[in-house]
């Protein structure tokens, strides 16, 4: 049903904005190890994935595999390695990919807040507020006036930590919002039903 539908995506936007959170934490408590733990975490992630399509495609070219099945394995293996053997030199990919989190997340907040202020709900422009400052703070990371890795580091790890709060308030209001609509809607049937029945 619809409910139970909202209801796991209600589940899995917390566990994404708690995520969130924590990832921004570790950033702004150890700046310097983090960096390093996320190339060297991306780089594995890759590597390892890069090496399951290489094999797979070795286990499966006598059956007429294409040799460009192997172009994929072999490109995400060469960025995994070149990840975990030259972390400083990917800084660039990090900052880009974090202003991209919370520019889609600033656009996914924004939606929600226009969904509140089309149902009526009182103090709307509150997450109208929150969702334009995630977009700012992506707009921020994105162009790094700082000049500094950990400074930009600190600001990432700060930005993530205020994206999941504002995430957990707008989906606890918006919760709050269709479980009213939900409630007026039984309303009107009941009241439809009634005068059926009359």
């Amino acid at each position: 049903t619809m409910k139970s539908i909202l209801r796991e995506q209600r589940r899995s936007s917390i566990v994404a904005a708690a995520v969130t959170i924590l990832l921004g934490l570790m950033l702004v408590l150890v700046p310097n190890r983090s960096i390093r733990f996320l190339c060297g975490l991306l780089g594995t992630a890759l590597l390892v994935t890069g090496l399951i399509y290489i094999l797979g495609w070795f286990a499966k070219r006598r059956d007429g595999f294409p040799v460009w099945f192997l172009i994929p394995g072999l490109l995400l293996a060469a960025l995994g390695l070149w990840l975990l053997s030259s972390p400083a030199s990917v800084i660039v990919l990090i900052q880009f990919s974090f202003a991209a989190v919370l520019l889609f997340h600033g656009v996914i907040d924004l939606q929600g807040a226009v969904s509140l202020m089309r149902e009526g709900w009182p103090r709307w422009w509150i997450d109208l507020a929150l969702a334009a400052l995630t977009l700012v703070l992506g707009g921020v990371v994105l162009f790094n006036p700082f000049g500094t890795m950990e400074a930009l580091t600190i600001l990432i790890g700060l930005s993530l930590v205020y994206d999941g709060i504002s995430d957990l308030v707008l989906i606890h209001r918006l919760s709050r919002a269709f479980q009213e609509a939900e409630r007026r809607w039984d309303v009107i049937e009941t009241e439809g039903w009634s005068r059926d029945g009359e």
